[in-house]
């Protein structure tokens, strides 16, 4: 019961073609599901290839005749041919618009992204600064209670130290949720063209997430599975991004897994298919009327209050944002008392 998918064809991969697109590819609810051109060579045609996006470039539209869930056609070139075969071809729900309402709709798009990119900037500056006013304080009372709780100023009563430990936990509970709001306030400032991309192997980037997170799961008795896979995992993506957002997922899995639970993390590929990537924990599980808001920024649901109490609400938001920056798809599956499995798609790489 999620937020209705706008579904759309581009017509047309030159330049402006290209530019729409990934205009569009920034649009929250707004999936372009199809890319046409007749130039295999056409810039648009590349970054469809290198983002998962289905294409074509040999002039033909035959998929749109039977895809009633694409609500729009834009056409860019002005071509009253190609007009009069879309009409003719795509589906009878489908809505077409040409070259002139389509630069339109561009303008909109980039006086869109041209405020969210400004107010981005403005609140990660201000986050930056307040987060600095915020932490030197916080790291001035962690290193106090340090100094106490080792001995320093000499023995300290047992029911004092339980007041300094607790102290000292909700500093490194705040700290961590002062970095999780600035790590969120600077993907939002990236644009995807400044992402410096590679190709990496997703089970390196699956294995150093669980390296991090194996002490905090041996700690509560908890086994970090990897499951085989033998099939291809290339990816193109930010490296450091790409880490996060498995940091977050698996943090998040075994952060909601009961005591000596299971954490499963799975890679799959099929023929041409991206590739999935699911975390599968067997903990309290997300309630059926919390799942659609699961993403965003500061929601916790009561269920994971009360079962950790001192968490941020930020990491799910900040796998979301890392998901989006990369056109990755990122899904979230769960029933209250039986766990969750998480599902990051990832279109394959070519091999180099």
């Amino acid at each position: 019961m999620g937020q209705h998918t706008n579904v759309i064809a581009l017509v047309g991969a030159g330049d402006q073609g290209l530019a729409i697109l990934k205009a569009l590819l920034g649009v929250p609810g707004v999936e372009v599901r199809y890319v046409f051109d007749a130039d295999p060579a056409a810039p648009g045609v590349a970054f469809a290839r290198e983002n998962g996006i289905r294409y074509r470039a040999d002039g033909r539209f035959d998929e749109l005749s039977g895809d009633a869930e694409v609500d729009l056609v834009l056409e860019t070139g002005g071509d009253a041919d190609v007009l009069a075969v879309l009409e003719a071809s795509k589906h009878p729900d489908s809505c077409l618009i040409g070259a002139a309402g389509t630069r339109f709709i561009s303008r909109l798009l980039t006086e869109i992204a041209d405020v969210g990119e400004r107010a981005n900037i403005e609140k990660a500056r201000y986050l930056r600064q307040a987060s600095h006013q915020v932490k030197s304080p916080l790291s001035s009372i962690q290193t106090y209670v340090n100094v106490i709780l080792g001995g320093y100023t000499g023995e300290i009563p047992e029911r004092t130290r339980d007041i300094l430990e607790k102290i000292h936990s909700r500093c490194d509970a705040a700290l961590g949720a002062l970095a999780k709001r600035r790590m969120l306030a600077d993907l939002r400032c990236i644009d995807r063209d400044g992402l410096e991309m590679s190709t990496v192997r997703l089970g390196g980037v699956i294995d150093e997430a669980v390296t991090r997170y194996a002490g905090a799961a041996a700690g509560r008795d908890i086994e970090i599975r990897v499951l085989p896979h033998d099939g291809p995992d290339l990816v193109r993506c930010g490296p450091p991004q790409m880490l996060a957002l498995l940091c977050e997922l698996l943090e998040n899995a075994v952060a909601y897994s009961h005591d000596g639970g299971l954490v499963e993390i799975a890679v799959a590929s099929l023929y041409d298919d991206p590739l999935t990537l699911s975390i599968r924990d067997h903990g309290i599980g997300i309630p059926e009327r919390c799942l659609p808001r699961i993403f965003d920024e500061d929601y916790r649901a009561d269920l994971a209050v009360k079962h950790r109490q001192d968490g941020a609400g930020l990491g799910l938001a900040i796998a979301r944002e890392i998901a989006d920056l990369h056109r990755f798809g990122l899904a979230a599956e769960s029933k209250e008392g039986h766990g969750s499995v998480f599902t990051v798609t990832v279109p394959e790489a070519p091999a180099p």
